[in-house]
C-alpha cells in the first residue's frame, strides 16, 4: 500500500444538515494546493464515485491535495433527494472549499463531472479566490437536456406497465405544477427540476472559471458534437480560455458496469500539476 497520502474524512455543518467531505492529503509538507470534484447528478454520481477516488489518490500521489463531497441529499450526507436544491448544492461546494482552506490547503483547481462543471463553476464564482484551472468531465452543456434524459427514464418504465403510459411532456408539466416525481428511485421536486432546466454552462462559467480544459470521453475520435461546439464557442467569446480534449474510452458515468478510464485520469493528473 503506497503510505505517500493520507486520507481525511468528516461531516460538515450541524446534525441532521451535515455533508460528507474527503480530503487526500498529499504527503508533502507544503502541498502546492488543493483540487476538488464536483459530482455529476443522481445515479451518475455513483458510477463516477470510481474514477473520482483514483483520480483524487493520483493527484495526492503527485503532491496536490484532492477532496471529494457528497452534495446535501446524496450519498452519506443527510437529507433526502426530494429536499435538495441547486442554491443548497452550490453552498455545499462552497462549503467544501473553506473546510479544504480551513485544513492549509486552499483549493486552486476543481474537476467537475457532468452537470457537476456547472455546479463548479457556479460555486467558484463564491470562492476565496479564482481557481487557476477547471477541469470538466464530459460537461453538459445545457441542463435541461439532461433533465429530459432523466425523465426518459421513467417514461421507459412506464412502458412496462399495462395501466401507465406517460411521455417527457405529460412528465414536464407535472413538474411545473408543483409535483415530486419518482424517477429512477429518486424523489426529483419542481424546484430542483426547474433549476436544472435554466441551466447553461457557458453562462455560469465566468472569470472565476476561465482557464478550463473540457475533456469529452469517446470511443473514437471525431469532431465534437454541435451543442459541444456551440458552448466553446460562446464560451471563448465569453474570454475564457478553452482547451478542448478528447480521450477514448466508454462513458463511465452511465455504463452498467463501473468503468475507469486510465487515459482521462492521467490527462487530468498533467494538466492539473501543470497548473499548480
Amino acid at each position: 500500500m503506497n503510505d505517500s497520502r493520507a486520507l481525511r474524512a468528516e461531516f460538515l455543518g450541524r446534525p441532521g444538515d451535515r455533508i460528507f467531505a474527503l480530503l487526500h492529503t498529499p504527503s508533502a509538507a507544503r502541498a502546492r494546493g488543493c483540487v476538488l470534484f464536483v459530482p455529476p447528478f443522481a445515479e451518475e454520481l455513483n458510477k463516477s464515485r470510481r474514477m473520482m477516488a483514483q483520480t483524487a489518490r493520483a493527484l495526492a500521489e503527485s503532491g496536490l491535495a484532492a477532496a471529494t463531497v457528497d452534495l446535501y441529499g446524496t450519498g452519506d450526507s443527510d437529507g433526502e433527494f426530494e429536499q435538495a436544491t441547486w442554491d443548497r448544492w452550490v453552498s455545499d461546494v462552497c462549503d467544501a472549499e473553506e473546510w479544504c482552506a480551513h485544513e492549509g490547503y486552499p483549493v486552486r483547481s476543481v474537476v467537475g463531472i457532468r452537470v457537476g462543471c456547472a455546479l463548479a463553476a457556479a460555486a467558484a464564482a463564491r470562492f476565496r479566490e479564482p481557481v487557476q484551472s477547471a477541469v470538466f468531465w464530459q460537461p453538459v452543456p445545457a441542463g435541461a437536456r439532461v433533465l429530459e434524459q432523466f425523465l426518459r427514464l421513467r417514461v421507459a418504465a412506464s412502458m412496462m406497465e399495462q395501466d401507465r403510459k406517460e411521455t417527457v411532456k405529460d412528465l414536464r408539466d407535472r413538474l411545473r405544477h408543483g409535483e415530486t416525481l419518482e424517477v429512477a428511485g429518486y424523489q426529483l421536486s419542481s424546484a430542483l427540476a426547474a433549476a436544472m432546466d435554466a441551466i447553461n454552462l457557458a453562462e455560469l462559467a465566468g472569470p472565476a472559471t476561465d482557464s478550463i480544459h473540457w475533456m469529452d470521453v469517446v470511443r473514437e475520435q471525431k469532431p465534437p458534437t454541435p451543442p459541444t461546439a456551440s458552448a466553446l464557442e460562446s464560451l471563448r467569446s465569453r474570454g475564457r480560455t478553452v482547451a478542448y480534449h478528447q480521450i477514448i474510452g466508454e462513458p463511465f458515468w452511465s455504463s452498467t458496469e463501473i468503468v475507469s478510464i486510465p487515459d482521462l485520469l492521467a490527462r487530468t493528473v498533467d494538466v492539473l500539476r501543470a497548473a499548480a
